[in-house]
């Protein structure tokens, strides 16, 4: 071939990589965000998890009927519209019908009926998302993307309850095609990521969905696929590991920041630490009222009088967030700060309670005995560092008022299995709520004890009562009134001890952007993220 072919020919190839070029630039890099999650996972089925942080991650994968953003103002999500009757027994749903799951299978009415009949289902064991779901009665599929969701009772927290991820419309087909695996090795919802990967107590990881387009922009500031192509939730339960991912650059963001580390985050320019009140319910305890003597009132009153609630702020939760007074947090709709009155700090008066019920000191071995029987108090926790030291905190006030406080640390399958068939005395309780029927209902209602979240066991039937009737009063001034009535019942009894309303405190690097933070405080989504400087 002569030299003139040969050059033109070259001229030719390299104009055409120049048009190529132009026209499909090479893409960059895929913008990856790393978050270091505090809490663990037990399973990733939004409809069967019992734990908070899921809702975090899985809130990514499922979409929700309606987004909630501030607290009690609702916007469409999956739902375009709705209707409530006037008792509110019945919620008529209008669905999207451009919106396919992530296995190709078609988004509508039946996957929702689908999903709501799942909870209910005793097989499935679900239990947040059985609390949020409410007095459910039955779903009828009107037309393909028309559904009416009716209650046994007025539901008027089922908006609430159907815009957390917990509710999310899941795929039948993968359901019934992933049979045990799902919620382990697959999940597949609508929303803006799709499920790559789950490794036990290490991460999750999730890559964008190129095909959505049904974003709020209300809620979020944007519509169609997200910016980051790769969102990576990395298990830290422990604290120094923790800050220690975030200062070496392993992830970009975390959640719960020891509080020891806080100034000194917020005094760096390398870091952005931002604070928000949490929503729903704060650190407490609970008493399983099915097992000796933790069934005793008096012996629950006595123990709530002898913890020095507000010494424990400075040593357990290191100066952040307030005292708690109630099952509700501060800004929480309906709370009031009964419990603190009712049960205030006293070890003399704790003393002489156990007295009265016959629990008498044993000088020798400085712990009570009735009938030959020392007071002894069986606790669980999850092993980790602000479960052991607030029971290490109890021990110390309890021992002193001469109660054998056992502290039992175990792994998380484990203290379930311990919890969930009633086999301790008390165990520690924290929760994100946004509507107060659910945290009421959650901790109290019948409905949840015998292996539920009711891990205080606690069933009355007058306290149902109460419950089922608030959810359903429209009147606001109405239902913060029954909602003082609730509270102030459950301080009479001592159901629980409340301890603290934390704040929800996150770092994150300088690079991330535009993270949406829902559910009150607790829940920060990253549909809406970027990375850069």
């Amino acid at each position: 071939m002569c030299k003139s072919l040969v050059s033109r020919l070259s001229t030719l190839f390299l104009a055409i990589l120049l048009v190529l070029s132009l026209v499909a630039p090479i893409s960059a890099q895929d913008v990856t965000l790393t978050f270091g999650i505090s809490r663990g996972v037990d399973t990733l089925d939004p409809t069967a998890t019992t734990f908070s942080s899921v809702e975090v991650i899985v809130g990514h994968v499922f979409d929700t009927l309606v987004k909630q953003q501030p607290l009690g103002v609702f916007h469409p999500g999956l739902a375009t519209s709705w209707t409530v009757n006037e008792d509110a027994t019945e919620y008529v749903f209008e669905l999207r019908d451009d919106v396919s799951f992530h296995d190709g299978s078609p988004f509508n009415a039946e996957a929702v009926k689908y999903t709501f009949d799942r909870i209910v289902d005793p097989d499935t064991k679900s239990q947040m998302a059985f609390s949020f779901i409410g007095p459910y009665a039955e779903s009828e599929v009107l037309g393909e993307h028309s559904i009416a969701v009716r209650f046994s009772s007025p539901n008027a927290a089922f908006l609430d309850g159907v815009s957390h991820p917990q509710l999310g419309p899941i795929s039948p087909t993968a359901v019934e095609a992933l049979g045990a695996d799902w919620g382990f090795s697959g999940i597949v919802g609508t929303g803006p990521f799709i499920f790559e990967s789950y490794t036990a107590d290490s991460e999750v990881v999730m890559v964008k969905n190129p095909d959505y387009n049904w974003g709020n922009e209300t809620v979020f500031g944007r519509s169609g696929p997200a910016d980051i192509d790769r969102l990576i939730f990395k298990i830290l339960t422990d604290p120094g590991t923790r800050i220690a991912a975030l200062e070496s650059g392993e992830v970009d963001m975390i959640d719960n920041i020891p509080g020891l580390d806080v100034a000194r985050l917020e005094e760096s320019p390398d870091f952005n630490v931002t604070q928000y009140d949490q929503a729903g319910h704060g650190y407490s305890f609970m008493f399983n009222q099915i097992k000796s003597p933790t069934d005793e009132l008096a012996v629950r009153k006595a123990i709530a009088q002898a913890i020095d609630i507000d010494i424990m702020q400075d040593i357990v939760y290191d100066g952040l967030g307030s005292r708690a007074c109630s099952a509700l947090t501060k800004s929480m709709f309906g709370w009031t700060d009964v419990w603190c009155q009712v049960n205030p700090y006293d070890p003399d008066a704790s003393g002489a309670i156990l007295d009265e019920a016959g629990w008498v000191m044993n000088d020798e071995t400085g712990i009570r005995e009735r009938d030959g029987v020392p007071l002894a108090i069986e606790h669980w926790s999850p092993d980790r560092p602000l479960s052991a030291a607030t029971a290490q905190f109890l021990q110390e006030d309890l021992n002193a008022i001469g109660i054998d406080f056992q502290i039992n640390l175990a792994d998380i399958a484990a203290y379930l299995t311990v919890v969930r068939a009633g086999e301790h005395n008390t165990q520690q309780w924290w929760d994100t709520q946004t509507d107060p029927d659910g945290v009421f209902r959650t901790l109290y209602h019948s409905s949840n004890a015998g292996g539920g979240t009711n891990r205080n066991n606690y069933r009355n039937d007058a306290m149902d009562a109460m419950i089922d009737a608030a959810v359903g009063i429209g009147d606001s001034e109405a239902r913060a009134a029954a909602y003082a009535d609730i509270q102030q019942a459950l301080a009479d009894q001592v159901v629980m001890v409340y301890f603290n309303d934390p704040v929800v405190l996150y770092a994150s690097t300088p690079d991330v952007h535009n993270v949406t933070i829902l559910g009150g405080g607790f829940v920060p989504n990253f549909y809406s993220a970027t990375m850069g400087m």
